[in-house]
């Protein structure tokens, strides 16, 4: 962070970042780390709330009026963000010093895939500079991962809560809704007790029930469906291998089931609501 900017008297005297050191520039900054860095006010002011009125009243006590020359179209190249966390840090001192434009440029860059390997993390920036495309688009990736763990508390706790809640409803309806989907009698008449296998006994549909169980706990914890031919899902491999206790006959077509289930899953909810 900069924690002083004073006027260029000396420039010779001290050793200037490389990227910012142009020998026209006006205004010389110093970071709390004893950087120092060279800059034209006319950048300041074009681009900083912040400085605008600081140096505009600057020139007026200089009785010069005028300043050096400077394209705010700089060719420096724009730096590749190592973490979220050095990004925050940029964000909250363009956000001090009241810059639009290094925002805008972070904006578009924190939903790039690097970022977005972290969702919740993006979330919880976009949270708080009310990004709601950002917003969205953390929260889909949000379904891949289980946000009521242990390790993401800390994360959780800086996303203010109604955007937080607005999180953890959608998630819930996404999972509610499926099991409402899977559970309807029309499409899976497996939920029907009535049901018989062709040799005429009643069907034993108890591993269906244990299925939705599973989902039910599974969406709990992150609101996507595992594919249904995972040989480690104990309860669908259950499921298919279920037979009916008197002729031996499977119980689930496995091909049939998982073409109604597709559209379920289809039609899950994606949108966070509105802010309240």
């Amino acid at each position: 962070m900069f924690s002083e900017f004073d006027m260029v008297s000396n420039p010779g005297q001290v050793n200037y970042h490389p990227l910012f050191g142009s020998s026209d520039a006006d205004v010389v900054f110093r970071s709390s780390e004893g950087t120092y860095y060279r800059l034209h006010s006319i950048v300041l002011r074009t681009t900083s709330g912040f400085f605008r009125p600081m140096l505009s009243l600057s020139d007026h006590i200089d009785g010069s009026g005028s300043s050096p020359r400077a394209d705010p179209s700089s060719k420096t190249k724009i730096p590749q963000w190592d973490s979220l966390d050095e990004m925050e840090e940029v964000l909250h001192a363009a956000e001090k010093y009241d810059m639009p434009g290094p925002i805008s440029i972070l904006r578009s860059a924190i939903t790039s895939h690097r970022f977005m390997a972290n969702p919740l993390h993006v979330y919880a920036i976009a949270a708080r500079y009310q990004w709601e495309e950002v917003l969205q688009h953390a929260a889909e990736a949000c379904f891949a991962i289980p946000i009521h763990k242990q390790n993401y508390i800390p994360i959780l706790k800086r996303v203010p809560t109604d955007d937080l809640l607005r999180l953890i409803d959608l998630r819930r309806e996404r999972r509610d809704a499926f099991i409402h989907a899977i559970s309807n009698k029309v499409q899976f008449t497996s939920g029907s007790s009535r049901e018989k296998c062709n040799c005429g006994r009643i069907a034993d549909h108890q591993v269906w029930y244990l299925f939705k169980l599973s989902v039910y706990m599974e969406m709990d914890e992150k609101p996507i469906v595992r594919n249904m031919d995972d040989a480690d899902w104990e309860a669908a491999k259950k499921l298919w291998n279920h037979k009916c206790t008197a002729c031996g006959r499977l119980m689930y077509d496995r091909i049939a089931t998982m073409e109604r289930i597709r559209p379920c899953i289809d039609k899950l909810p994606l949108q966070l609501r509105p802010r309240i």
